[in-house]
């Protein structure tokens, strides 16, 4: 069940500060092939002639410049306050660690605090209550998003150091990198991470389409179910692929979820030997195999969403 979100939730969702379309493409089971649904499209709309921006907002595990064989390029540290304690100024007070609402301080007796850094989500607060001005600001690097222009597809990507929580921030620092270029480009194209947590709703922000990719399964059309109530709040236009839609008894789960969030199943992939070689070699269907039943299948969703207007 999908928790009703505030009203300024809502409203900066559909927030921003240029005209370029942009075009999320998501699923709340991971596994279903949504990276490669959006690699896809965007090669697609790229060989069309249009300037396209690629983003991967899965950022615990971005893979879309693997499935173009790309290099990540162009590097920019994410980074995160950390805090600094002065061993002359700390009374030992204990104010800054009562102030941490994630524990992430540790006092030992007659020394000064200790930062445990997996912890600390830089929020600051231990810099306001110190009396003695005893903490100064660092910096830890979190993540890092990349940029690579290839002819006029450009592929965004945000990863996060591994072992690390702050995925959030990434996400945020990519989606800024993309959005202060967007006039560069004909149209964007955002792969989110699975799930319909808080980091799928800042990857789809400002997003004037949604496709979201399942599989006719219990568990996809459970997940396909939550994502959709998501969007149900946006109130933004959406659409569904099925990938696997040759997987025996699950079509009518999936039609049935379709028709009770009044949404259209704009297509189906079945499972395919060639489809599975694209994703093996690193190259897009739609470029490998592209007289392939799956790349016109692809071909035509994307001209069809280069054709409406955002």
């Amino acid at each position: 069940m999908i928790k009703q979100l505030r009203p300024e939730v809502i409203q900066s969702f559909h927030r921003k500060a240029f005209s370029t379309p942009v075009i999320g493409v998501t699923g709340g089971k991971g596994g279903v092939g949504k990276t490669t649904v959006a690699v896809n499209i965007a090669a697609s709309l790229a060989d069309m002639g249009m300037r396209v921006a690629l983003v991967d907002a899965d950022v615990d595990a971005p893979n879309a410049a693997i499935l173009l064989s790309l290099q990540q390029e162009q590097p920019l540290d994410v980074t995160i306050t950390m805090p600094l304690f002065d061993v002359e100024k700390c009374n030992g007070c204990g104010e800054c660690i009562k102030a941490c609402r994630l524990n992430s301080l540790f006092l030992p007796k007659g020394e000064t605090t200790v930062l445990l850094l997996g912890e600390c989500n830089g929020c600051e607060a231990c810099f306001l209550v110190c009396p003695a001005e005893a903490i100064s600001r660092g910096q830890r690097i979190v993540g890092q998003t990349y940029k690579t222009v290839t002819k006029n597809l450009t592929v965004y990507t945000g990863e996060l150091k591994p072992g690390l929580e702050e995925s959030a921030l990434v996400v945020n620092d990519l989606k800024k990198r993309v959005f202060d270029e967007a006039d560069q480009f004909d149209i964007i194209v955002v792969d989110t991470s699975p799930g319909t947590h808080c980091n799928v709703i800042n990857a789809l922000k400002g997003a004037d389409r949604v496709l979201a990719v399942t599989e006719p399964t219990p568990l996809g059309r459970h997940d396909l179910d939550l994502i959709l109530s998501l969007l149900d709040q946006f109130e933004v236009k959406r659409s569904i692929l099925v990938n696997r839609a040759d997987l025996p008894g699950g079509k009518g789960l999936i039609n049935k979820t379709a028709k009770k969030h009044e949404t259209t199943v704009a297509a189906e992939l079945e499972m395919d030997d060639q489809l599975l070689q694209s994703y093996v070699a690193g190259i897009p269907i739609v470029r490998m195999f592209p007289m392939s039943r799956p790349a016109k299948i692809l071909n035509n969703l994307a001209r069809n969403i280069a054709e409406v207007k955002a």
